[in-house]
């Protein structure tokens, strides 16, 4: 999806930017009042010492000029000013760090918390989005960038505030000499408002490769991972993946290098210019004080004034530039949050009804075609499995089996026709609810780097400690026995990930097909249950089967005729 481009105009830009710093002002309310109460403090505080340490440093000076003119002068005085602004420099490095220290806290507790968002709300969100190229630019960008931007848009919003601040004591000080000094003071820095264009070109050539940089991340994960380790390898893929590797960090270094010379001339030629109009200001100051037309504390106060004051002005435009672009990227947030749930489930689990007995399936005219796609994976297929019945799904692969499972289990919106689960529409009915009828593994089953209990309790969240219920679901899939084995038992990390016992492919299918044993479901989805399992296991857990499915709605998908053995009916698909 090609990103939009932000609004060229200042005062849009503005708008929008104290827009969205409220909302991250109230998402770090909402998730830390007190944390966010007491950074807020502690950058007024930073804010107001600058101006007061200008202005005792003036005090200073014009009492260390008055003693030196007259040698009764008391020093108390002098001394007293010099007390005071040590004072308020200590104060100032305090107010600094402990400025730092909570930013710190908040933004740890805020990258969590928006974590939380964005998992909460893929969680709310169909298994089609996921197919979907467009989406996965989304999600990349809000899960990449989102996550610390609130932080540092609330910290470079106040940043302004604090620099807004002292820019007013700055210049009520200022104009006590001139009313165009000021002036001057915000004509020097004016020019850094090239920085919000800046930010925006920056933000639209991250966002438009967003695609290239997942591709990038998965040629990593294939170099990386222990799944495909082994085929990388035995392929010689190694430097195919890598020149390609190289060839999209190359793209993203020219793109960098090109943005970050134009950048880099633009600030310096901009830089030169504010130099100029500072030294101008300079030259009438010290040629104010040399036809003593004001003191020499005057003097030394507004060059320090106009000094600082400068860079507070640089420092308000660059950090309008800097949350302007944190704005761009909480834009990505605020477009993930934005997507219309499609996979609500306000049943929890193990709160929903449970079926007493096997219910019936219909299929009525179901169609499906995949979001993109003009050819229809499922046309007009109507069939009904009777209660307690088992049926084989056969057909060649592509025929739409795995489809019209998913379909069942309430994992795509159908194109046409219904679903009827029992006495329910499948369409209508609460996602958690449904899933809780239903157990299910898929031929592309989860590997879960966890305890072997984990592993399989995962199946029933109810009973996840539950050993009794763990072990019965296991001694029905056959895993029992490969867990007896491990080291640690029950209680052993499966996955090298984490330190753990590697399986093969066929013990970690009986892994998963304990964790579908686990949910005893009145209809069960086996789609492939014994692809990768040898002909001895295969025969025994179809004779526990034999047992399971006397009190199940039972579906198969298969291309074994051990398999297609167990059903009490046959139903082919072709071609949908």
């Amino acid at each position: 999806m090609e990103p939009k481009a932000p609004p060229r105009s200042f005062f849009v830009q503005l708008r929008l930017l104290a827009v969205n710093l409220r909302h991250a002002l109230g998402i770090a309310w909402q998730e830390e009042r007190s944390l966010t109460a007491r950074f807020l403090f502690a950058n007024v505080a930073e804010a107001l010492l600058p101006v007061a340490i200008a202005y005792v440093g003036k005090r200073i000076v014009d009492a260390v000029v008055a003693a030196s003119n007259d040698p009764t002068h008391p020093m108390g005085p002098t001394l007293t000013w010099v007390g005071l602004e040590l004072a308020l420099i200590l104060g100032s490095h305090v107010a600094g760090q402990t400025n730092g220290y909570f930013g710190q806290l908040l933004r740890a507790r805020l990258a969590l918390h928006v974590d939380r968002l964005i998992f909460e709300k893929v969680l709310r969100l169909g298994v089609h989005r996921f197919e979907d190229a467009e989406f996965m630019d989304v999600l990349e960008r809000a899960r990449k960038e989102s996550g610390w931007r609130p932080v540092e848009m609330i910290t470079h919003g106040l940043r302004l505030v604090r620099s807004v601040v002292t820019l007013t004591g700055f210049a009520a000080l200022l104009a006590g000499f001139s009313v165009w000094a000021v002036v001057a003071l915000a004509l020097a820095g004016l020019p850094f408002l090239a920085e919000m264009r800046f930010a925006s070109e920056h933000y639209l050539l991250k966002s438009r490769r967003t695609q290239r940089e997942r591709q990038a991340h998965y040629l990593q994960q294939l170099l990386t991972s222990d799944w495909h380790v082994k085929e990388v390898k035995l392929f010689q893929l190694g430097p195919e993946l890598l020149a390609r590797h190289r060839t999209l960090h190359e793209g993203f270094y020219e793109e960098d290098r090109g943005f970050a010379f134009r950048r880099g001339l633009f600030v310096t030629l901009l830089g030169v210019a504010s130099s100029g109009v500072f030294y101008a200001v300079y030259a009438v100051v010290v040629g104010a004080a040399v036809q003593s037309r004001i003191s020499l504390g005057d003097m030394t106060l507004y060059l320090a004034v106009f000094r600082q004051g400068q860079s507070a002005f640089q420092s308000a435009m660059t950090s309008i530039a800097r949350a302007w672009e944190d704005n761009l990227y909480m834009n990505n947030l605020f477009e993930l949050l934005a997507l219309e749930d499609d996979d609500v489930a306000d049943v929890k689990v193990g709160e929903g009804a449970e079926d007493v007995a096997p219910p019936e399936v219909r299929f009525e005219g179901v169609s499906f075609r995949y979001p993109g796609s003009e050819r229809a994976a499922l046309d007009d297929v109507s069939f009904r499995i009777a209660p307690g019945e088992t049926v084989a799904l056969v057909g060649v692969n592509g025929a739409g089996k795995t489809t019209l499972v998913k379909l069942l289990a309430g994992l795509y919106p159908l194109s046409e026709g219904r679903i009827v689960l029992g006495d329910d529409d499948v369409a209508t009915m609460d996602r958690g609810a449904l899933r809780q009828r239903i157990g299910v593994i898929f031929q592309d089953f989860v590997h879960y780097h966890f305890t072997a209990s984990d592993n399989v309790g995962l199946g029933w969240l109810p009973k996840l400690g539950d050993r009794t219920a763990v072990e019965r679901a296991a001694e029905e899939a056959g895993a029992a026995e490969i867990v007896a084995k491990l080291p640690g038992g029950w209680d052993a990390m499966l996955g090298r990930w984490f330190g753990g016992e590697q399986l093969s492919v066929g013990q970690w299918q009986r892994m998963a097909l304990a964790r579908a044993f686990m949910r005893r479901s009145k209809v069960l989805i086996l789609d492939e249950p014994t692809a990768s399992i040898d002909a001895e296991a295969e025969h025994a857990i179809f004779e526990r089967f034999r047992e399971l499915k006397k009190d199940a709605t039972c579906v198969l998908i298969t291309h074994r005729f051990g398999t297609v053995r167990m059903a009490d009916r046959i139903v082919v698909l072709d071609d949908g």
